[in-house]
């Protein structure tokens, strides 16, 4: 009956601070989220088809605070306008060569071959139709490397619902 009991604390204990590791882990991948990041690539896959919105090297950044989220990518080869003012086609390029919002986030604990799943509560954008959305996204951190992956997401620049893929690089 003793050894019952040392075994019950003993997976009881196992348990407890397997908990704790989990929370920890979960608090850490949190953490490697802060700072800003750089984006390199940014594809998107619609019914099986690739296509790249920004073009082959994006640029533009993503900033992770301890609450909130802000990005802006861009096509760095979009055309300048002629004026100060823009017109109508100069105003329509430049919206669907850029994109820009921001967000309260939350991070899921549970980790998952993609990373941990983020949850954007957007609530500014450059397009209002995903200003009040949640976007969420499974992102990952290796070393000064972050993957963001969705399975779906509206992509502000074609219109579509696409499967999104991000690559970003510590831009600290």
């Amino acid at each position: 009956m003793r050894h019952l009991g040392i075994s019950s604390f003993a997976m009881i204990l196992a348990l407890g601070t397997s908990a704790v590791a989990a929370q920890a882990q979960s608090q850490m991948t949190r953490d490697k989220l802060l700072g800003t990041w750089r984006l390199v690539s940014w594809k998107t896959t619609t019914n099986g088809h690739v296509a790249y919105p920004l073009g082959d090297h994006p640029g533009g950044f993503a900033e992770y605070t301890p609450k909130r989220v802000f990005f802006m990518l861009v096509d760095p080869n979009r055309k300048a306008p002629a004026l100060a003012t823009l017109t109508d086609a100069e105003a329509g390029s430049l919206m669907k060569s850029s994109v820009a919002y921001t967000g309260k986030y939350d991070v899921d604990p549970v980790q998952t071959p993609d990373g941990v799943k983020v949850t954007i509560h957007v609530d500014a954008a450059a397009s209002e139709a995903i200003n009040g959305t949640e976007r969420v996204f499974f992102e990952r951190v290796d070393g000064n490397e972050m993957i963001v992956k969705s399975p779906l997401a509206l992509v502000p620049t074609t219109g579509l619902k696409s499967a999104v893929e991000l690559h970003f690089v510590r831009a600290e």
